[in-house]
């Protein structure tokens, strides 16, 4: 009877090590996209994960959170399927933006809208095509793509405003508007700009020849 217990065991131990191998061939196999991408004949993988299987879960959360319809990639061309950055990818039909939760849990959701041949990024968070500006995975509403010139992932401007995360900074003069070295501050003919959390004006600054300090050093 002991026998046949310790013989079920090593049976099991055997099939779950065999099982392990193949996965870990099949995942050697994938042809690597970059930024944790990967993909097979059929299939796109996120961290070896299939993005049309791991992506709807808990998704019901994402869409609670942010309060809009949310649209998960079930048909993500495997072929055409490129990342360009940490947030982006696309394939031939969509452009896509990837959220995460933690450090292994993620969504990737259509940008519905997007025009996937002319999508382009911009900087974290921040990308456009030749009809809109796109902040996250939302059409910035306003914003010219055609003359869009970002600074930062948060901060840009096009021919009519300059903008912090998707909202026009108000009294800019938006021809001199230009940062000022150190990703913090920015300035135009007027006055100067300290943008973090929140856009403020630095009082007393004179636009004309304000430099940031030199952050100290220490040995």
């Amino acid at each position: 009877m002991k026998r046949a217990k310790w013989f079920n065991i090593l049976l099991v131990s055997i099939i779950q090590a065999s099982c392990l191998q193949h996965s870990n061939s099949d995942v050697k196999n994938h042809e690597q996209l970059g930024y944790h991408y990967s993909r097979d004949l059929d299939f796109v993988y996120y961290r070896e994960e299939r993005i049309d299987q791991t992506t709807p879960k808990d998704i019901e959360f994402l869409r609670s959170y942010l309060k809009r319809p949310l649209v998960t990639p079930a048909n993500a061309d495997c072929r055409s399927f490129k990342p360009l950055s940490e947030q982006y990818s696309k394939d031939k039909n969509r452009a896509y933006f990837r959220w995460i939760r933690g450090g292994k849990q993620f969504w990737l959701v259509e940008i519905t809208e997007a025009d996937p041949e002319s999508f382009e990024v911009l900087g974290s968070s921040l990308a456009k095509d030749k009809n809109h500006v796109w902040r996250k995975d939302t059409k910035v509403v306003g914003a010219d793509a055609e003359t869009t010139e970002a600074f930062t992932g948060r901060v840009w401007k096009d021919h009519e405003n300059a903008w912090f995360c998707g909202v026009p900074i108000k009294g800019v003069d938006v021809d001199s508007f230009e940062p000022v070295g150190d990703g913090y501050h920015y300035r135009d003919v007027n006055k100067v700009y300290w943008i973090f959390n929140v856009v403020k004006v630095v009082k007393g600054a004179n636009p004309q020849n304000f430099s940031p300090r030199p952050h100290k050093t220490t040995d």
